[in-house]
């Protein structure tokens, strides 16, 4: 008898080692910081004709009205207006924000066009906007035809508490 409870009490510890080690790696797995992808992204005019509340009436306001910008292209700035709003970019272009040199602190919107399929190499990862204290809205504009998931696929985010618009036209 004594034998068959030593071996139980041996099972017990080595089944009880192994749930510990798995719970610790679950643990330091769940610690790490891996970007997510967004899942509130959406259809720009579906967004914008839904409900409107201040943040969809701003949104047509920053997409739909003249307002200050600045164009972000081959890592050069051109600025229209005092205290831009708006910031134009392309992929390479959104790529090097970081570490572009204009006004950063005013711009409520982000536009981010890609030309085709072929730009979409590497994802997007909105936690690289930490420069733009003032953003709130990021519209992604493809040119081609490109769907809601699609796009869902390559924005990553960490975080960020972004609205996310996407639009598929190919005329613009």
């Amino acid at each position: 008898m004594d034998k068959s409870i030593g071996s139980y009490s041996f099972l017990r510890n080595l089944i009880g080692g192994i749930l510990i080690l798995f719970s610790m790696q679950t643990i330091v797995h769940a610690q790490q910081v891996v970007p997510s992808k967004v899942t509130s992204i959406q259809l720009l005019d579906n967004y914008l004709n839904n409900s409107k509340g201040s943040d969809q009436l701003r949104l047509n306001d920053l997409v739909y009205e003249v307002q200050s910008s600045v164009y972000f292209e081959n890592n050069e700035a051109k600025t229209y207006g005092t205290s831009p709003v708006n910031l134009y970019t392309d992929i390479n272009g959104f790529l090097q924000l970081p570490n572009a040199n204009f006004e950063k602190a005013t711009i409520e919107l982000i536009t981010i066009r890609i030309d085709n399929s072929s730009q979409i190499t590497n994802t997007l990862n909105l936690a690289s906007l930490t420069g733009f204290p003032k953003l709130k809205y990021v519209y992604i504009l493809a040119t081609f035809p490109y769907t809601l998931q699609q796009i869902s696929k390559v924005v990553t985010s960490s975080g960020s508490d972004y609205i996310v618009v996407f639009k598929s036209d190919m005329g613009s």
